[in-house]
């Protein structure tokens, strides 16, 4: 029991140079974790929403297929957005919903064919492109 006595009286607690290395290498530790932390999130943000106007451009295209092959105008001039373009509003941030319609040839002749119609769906660097035929 004199033993016990004595090793605990001898015993020390941490020293202040002690515990100001241990939190140096404490936070030298968690700024990398927080850096990939930060990034995570912004990756997060970046990819919903970039799955919210990927849905606006499909919804879009849904709209004009739903339509009749006549309602549907050319651009004119070729290129440019047609009338049923529209702007949508993605996290507080207004972007334009472009529509271009353009004849396409379809049997490889190299003359666009008055009754198939390519249609395009932009918004910002996501598009998609589909074709719609007058059968």
């Amino acid at each position: 029991m004199n033993n016990q006595l004595k090793s605990l009286s001898g015993a020390r607690g941490f020293s202040l140079v002690e515990l100001i290395l241990a939190m140096v290498i404490m936070i030298i530790a968690l700024v990398p974790l927080m850096d990939s932390i930060t990034g995570s999130l912004q990756s997060t943000h970046l990819s919903e929403e970039n799955t919210v106007l990927v849905n606006y451009v499909r919804e879009k295209m849904e709209d004009v297929l739903a339509m009749t092959f006549t309602d549907v105008d050319v651009s004119a001039p070729a290129g440019t957005p047609t009338a049923l373009s529209d702007t949508v509003s993605v996290f507080g941030k207004t972007v334009d919903r472009n529509v271009l319609v353009e004849l396409y040839d379809g049997d490889g002749d190299s003359t666009p064919d008055s009754d198939l119609k390519k249609i395009t769906v932009v918004i910002e660097d996501i598009q998609q492109v589909t074709l719609k035929a007058d059968f």
